[in-house]
């Protein structure tokens, strides 16, 4: 009988801990749910001068998170959220949900992405090209260095792994 007791004791142990560990997991999808649901909602319901300056905050927005300047991220935040305000979009809406290709501002949507800073760029299309020349030549140590290094700036700049790389680089050769 006191065995038994133990063995109920390890197994509401275990059940306690496996749903403390599933509740997370909830509360993840619920904010993934809320943000899938702004996408595109908020798009173009700005005046064409609004959503280009919109856009334009948006991509220094993204260009100071980079950086990590945080006076940057700021000020540029400020303005984004302002320019909420006269259209009465909700505070917690997410800026991707607003920012959009029309106009000539910063954030371009799609799979473009924020410009590497002009030293970064360089680097990027260094590594790119001796890249290619280790695929050319099989060369799988030299290959996964330079993905290691293109990884690392494009980590930088929050753009996802699964981006390939010719996207990046300037004047880049199809592979």
């Amino acid at each position: 009988m006191q065995r038994l007791a133990h063995i109920l004791a390890i197994l509401m142990a275990l059940g306690l801990t496996a749903a403390a560990q599933n509740y997370p997991d909830r509360d993840h999808d619920r904010d993934h749910d809320r943000d899938r649901a702004y996408t595109g909602q908020w798009q173009n319901q700005m005046s064409p001068e609004d959503q280009r300056a919109f856009n334009r905050e948006y991509g220094e927005w993204q260009r100071a998170s980079a950086r990590n300047d945080r006076d940057d991220i700021q000020e540029h935040a400020r303005r984004m959220e302002d320019i909420m305000a006269r259209y009465n979009i909700p505070p917690d809406t997410p800026f991707d949900a607003i920012a959009s290709a029309n106009g000539d501002g910063a954030y371009q949507g799609g799979r473009e992405y924020q410009r590497f800073s002009p030293e970064d760029q360089q680097r990027f299309d260094r590594i790119y090209d001796h890249w290619l020349e280790s695929r050319r030549k099989r060369d799988r140590d030299d290959v996964e260095k330079d993905e290691h290094k293109m990884q690392d700036i494009m980590s930088r700049y929050n753009i996802p792994r699964d981006v390939p790389y010719d996207e990046l680089a300037t004047n880049a050769r199809r592979y």
